[in-house]
């Protein structure tokens, strides 16, 4: 059974019509199968870091990326505690305020 087979199946069953169709054989016949290319605007590329290579594509139609990409722990680490720290700071603001400090 090929992939087409289901829709030429529902394709004599529409033509035929009605509402229960019984169909014992069916011959199909296929002649110059082909495929068609898809061309696709992606960008491939690399880049080596540290020793190590890292992959990613570009979607050139939508700017997805994806891909891998190196993680600067000192820097994960520091945008924390920059956040910790705002965080705080509200906090601290706030309580001042609401105590009439």
């Amino acid at each position: 059974m090929l992939p087409m087979d289901p829709l030429i199946r529902m394709a004599v069953e529409r033509d035929i019509g009605g509402d229960e169709q019984i169909i014992n054989t069916m011959n199909v016949t296929y002649r110059d199968i082909t495929f068609k290319h898809l061309l696709l605007p992606i960008w491939i590329s690399a880049f080596k870091f540290k020793d190590k290579v890292y992959r990613f594509l570009v979607n050139a139609r939508t700017g997805e990326v994806q891909g891998e990409r190196p993680w600067s722990w000192l820097k994960i680490l520091l945008a924390a505690l920059a956040t910790a720290a705002v965080i705080g700071t509200v906090i601290i603001i706030l309580l001042m305020y609401r105590n009439g400090g």
